[in-house]
């Protein structure tokens, strides 16, 4: 019998510095990237049939969400002016997280000394000073009266061209906070994946903060709103109406659906369809028909959560026909399965399909295959940018002292109101 070498774990002190060098690393490619962004910009190597701006470009092409690749384009814009935060960047020394914060305030006058704090405080103290700054700008405009005090309100409207809701406006700070715990809440609740009525959420990390993207947890905020009060008889934008005409169905006071679009409102709780012709209503009919609350139990009994493979969320769920009714298809448990908004939509968008075997069986198909697993993760890292930056760079040299914003702030103001020395 042979012994076996045991597998050595590299000394954490390594596995340190390597994670130090390579965040480095990427923050040299970050440089270079943004560099090439600027001069992509400024050449409008975006323009293109149906490309609204470079932020879209870089959503479509490379891959970025379209709030980043808008903070992107916004930091390289502003790098072209800034040489020394550039180089700073570019050499592995200055996160993308400091720059950003800097090209928020920094002016070629005053980019030196925010630079030269940046590059010995943490990311965290950097981004309070920033904030620190604006604020006082903002007041000094509201005092000359260059600002006006801002007034509260949320608009809305419908694209046009794309039939989406828009939303915009804004809320004063204590409302603007509300709103947000709102949201995380909601987002809390509607990723959850536990079977507890109680239990903590487990799959969302929202310790950061509000969720970036705050677009399904406000649909969330609408479902719980539109289960937990009555529609009042005098509001019918209150509840979801679809008028089905001779062009198809169209929402009341809004844009047309396509097919899929009226197929996911039909399997919701809250659609009415309303027949009209040459401006006469000659159908206002009831609210779809939706499961029962016994079957509404029994399926939670069933399913546990979200159906689709891979998912397992246990909030936000629609009890969804597999045949629809239009086509024939029945309210029972043979012909309902559960599944979050999400998963919901994707099926409506054909991303996957469902079959109904009988028996309360289902198979789920995607790509014509069945579904059995979510789809796994996979990575290569044989291109990545390898460079030579030192593992401390990026560190900076803080010696742990807390920061004084209120100090810190007025000295840099002080500092950008003396004149320039001769």
């Amino acid at each position: 019998m042979t012994a076996t070498t045991p597998y050595l774990h590299p000394p954490i002190d390594e596995v340190g510095d390597e994670l130090c060098s390579l965040a480095g690393q990427i923050t040299a490619a970050t440089g270079r990237f943004l560099a090439l962004l600027a001069d992509f910009d400024t050449r409008e190597g975006w323009g293109g049939a149906g490309v609204l701006s470079c932020a879209h470009w870089l959503s479509w092409r490379c891959g970025i969400d379209l709030r980043t690749a808008r903070d992107h384009v916004r930091v390289a814009r502003a790098l072209v002016a800034l040489p020394r935060t550039t180089t700073e960047l570019a050499a592995g020394r200055l996160s993308y997280s400091k720059v950003r914060a800097v090209t928020r305030v920094a002016t070629p006058t005053t980019e030196d000394e925010l630079v030269d704090i940046a590059l010995t405080a943490p990311a965290a103290h950097v981004e309070r000073l920033v904030r620190g700054l604006r604020a006082v700008d903002r007041q000094q405009e509201r005092e000359r009266g260059d600002e006006p005090a801002p007034r509260q309100h949320v608009q809305h409207r419908w694209d046009e061209e794309t039939g989406h809701l828009v939303l915009w406006g804004r809320l004063c700070a204590q409302d603007g906070a509300l709103v947000l715990a709102a949201l995380t809440r909601a987002e809390h609740e509607r990723t959850r994946t536990d079977r507890a009525a109680d239990g903590p959420a487990e799959p969302t990390d929202l310790t950061g903060g509000p969720p970036s993207d705050l677009g399904p947890a406000l649909v969330a905020m609408a479902e719980l709103t539109c289960a937990a009060a009555a529609a009042p008889a005098g509001a019918p934008a209150a509840e979801v109406v679809v008028h089905l005409g001779p062009h198809g169905p169209q929402l009341e006071r809004g844009p047309a659906l396509s097919e899929e679009a009226a197929e996911e409102v039909a399997c919701g709780s809250m659609r009415r369809d309303v027949v009209v012709e040459n401006g006469c209503v000659l159908s206002f009919g009831r609210r779809r028909r939706r499961p029962s609350p016994v079957q509404l139990r029994a399926l939670h009994l069933r399913d546990g959560g979200c159906r689709a493979p891979g998912c397992g969320r246990t909030r936000f769920l629609h009890a969804h026909h597999v045949v629809a009714l239009s086509r024939g298809g029945t309210t029972d448990l043979d012909n309902l399965v559960l599944l979050c908004g999400g998963c919901h939509r994707s099926l409506h968008l054909h991303q996957f399909t469902i079959s109904a075997n009988g028996e309360q069986r289902f198979t789920f198909y995607r790509h014509g295959e069945v579904w059995l697993t979510a789809p796994p993760m996979a990575g290569d890292d044989a291109g990545r940018f390898r460079g030579t930056v030192d593992p401390h760079a990026i560190g900076g040299s803080w010696n742990g002292d807390a920061l004084d914003v209120g100090y810190a702030t007025s000295v840099l103001r002080q500092g950008r109101e003396l004149p320039p020395a001769a």
